[in-house]
């Protein structure tokens, strides 16, 4: 089993992510952040994103008590590590890891 290098706290937060480029203008994708650490988060998604990509995300919901603990950003920089699909209430959404990169 992978030991995390840093601690994660749940969340149910809204999100919307965007790409960092402005070559690529498409609408932001909604989301919900599910879990989130110093290191990055796990976010499910209504669209898939190719690992590699860098993405602005922004919270857009209540962080639910979120920011008194390590690792919360409202808004970040992160690099998708991963995106897979997942089930979620009858509807297809991507679970997507992302790293959170400095600014």
């Amino acid at each position: 089993m992978e030991k995390r290098e840093n601690k994660r706290h749940d969340s149910d937060t809204a999100v919307k992510c965007s790409f960092l480029t402005t070559l690529r203008c498409d609408e932001p994708v909604d989301g919900i952040m599910k879990n989130y650490g110093c290191g990055g988060m796990y976010a499910e998604l209504r669209a898939r994103f190719k690992a590699g990509t860098i993405l602005v995300v922004r919270s857009t919901g209540s962080p639910s008590g979120c920011p008194n603990k390590a690792g919360y950003r409202s808004m970040s920089l992160a690099e998708v590590k991963w995106s897979e699909p997942k089930p979620v209430r009858g509807d297809i959404c991507y679970g997507t890891g992302l790293k959170y990169l400095l600014m």
